[in-house]
């Protein structure tokens, strides 16, 4: 997986020193007298939100529910409760799934997160996730 903060201090560094070896060639611009640090502040929260849109674009919803081949039941995710982060470190453990996946879920509540999974497995699961304080279902 690509790390984009990386990435979008890379370009970063050579947007600015290209502008600046730019600026230098056809003006009497001095580089000294710019605020460098605002000015990458600004392009860095512009090139956020290029990421951002980009990435809510590519996935859907329903491209991170779970899909299981052990029985029939699916986990309805109803409520997180107060401490969404303990919600989505134990779907993590429980699943092995990513944080990225994990955050997705518990945003996008009240929704389906496993599906075709067996009686057991979805109990387990139910209790795992009540005990931290989340309301799930099992339809």
């Amino acid at each position: 997986m690509i790390d984009y903060r990386f990435l979008a201090g890379a370009i970063i560094i050579m947007l600015v020193i290209i502008v600046n070896d730019i600026l230098k060639r056809t003006t009497s611009f001095d580089m000294e007298k710019v605020d460098v640090g605002q000015l990458c502040k600004k392009f860095v929260n512009h090139i956020k939100r290029m990421f951002s849109v980009s990435i809510k674009r590519k996935y859907s919803a329903h491209s991170f529910i779970i899909e299981k081949s052990t029985g029939d039941n699916s986990l309805f995710l109803a409520d997180c409760g107060d401490n969404q982060a303990t919600v989505m470190a134990t779907l993590r453990q429980i699943t092995g799934i990513s944080y990225d996946h994990a955050k997705w879920i518990v945003n996008a509540v009240p929704t389906v997160f496993i599906k075709n999974i067996s009686d057991q497995e979805a109990d387990l699961t139910k209790k795992a996730l009540e005990f931290v304080g989340a309301k799930v279902d099992i339809k």
